[in-house]
């Protein structure tokens, strides 16, 4: 088994983005999980659930709540999809149901969506203004403010102003 650093996790996030070519956020989960000929099914299920993979024939099949909102439905994505990376990494990984930690699954998938290279090319051009950042990466603010804080692109004191 490979050492997991953060690094480890960036590389597998890079490998699948450098695989479709991204550039540019936002981050077009979905076809990052088309590359790997993974299947998305939408359906419109309750509230309370949100996304699943589940196997068709041996095959994982992502099923995702489509009365869910947008943010939720690609975060959910992006963490199936580190799963599937994951495995793929390492073939000596778990799948998730065998194993109650996802904390592998969500850093791969922080990568996937706020990729650390873009986020740090974008934060310079856009003067580290979280806000618009969040929405150019389709992602909530706070999610967007503790990943500039994470890249040291913002202070932990940083004053928000409501405007």
């Amino acid at each position: 088994m490979r050492l997991r650093t953060e690094a480890y996790f960036r590389q597998i996030a890079e490998d699948a983005l450098a695989a479709i070519g991204v550039e540019e956020p936002p981050v077009p989960i979905e076809d990052v999980v088309a590359s790997l000929r993974i299947p998305v099914r939408s359906v419109n299920l309750p509230p309370f659930f949100t996304a699943a993979t589940i196997y068709e024939d041996g095959l994982p099949v992502m099923v995702v709540n489509s009365a869910r909102p947008e943010i939720e439905r690609r975060r959910a994505l992006a963490h199936m999809l580190g799963h599937i990376l994951l495995l793929l990494a390492d073939e000596t990984d778990v799948f998730p149901r065998w194993h109650p930690d996802h904390s592998d699954a969500d850093k791969v998938a922080r990568e996937l969506i706020m990729p650390t290279a873009l986020v740090t090319e974008q934060a310079h051009i856009w003067f580290n203004d979280h806000r618009y950042l969040a929405r150019l990466f389709g992602v909530p603010e706070g999610m967007m403010l503790d990943r500039l804080r994470e890249l040291h692109l913002a202070k932990s004191e940083t004053i928000l102003w409501d405007y």
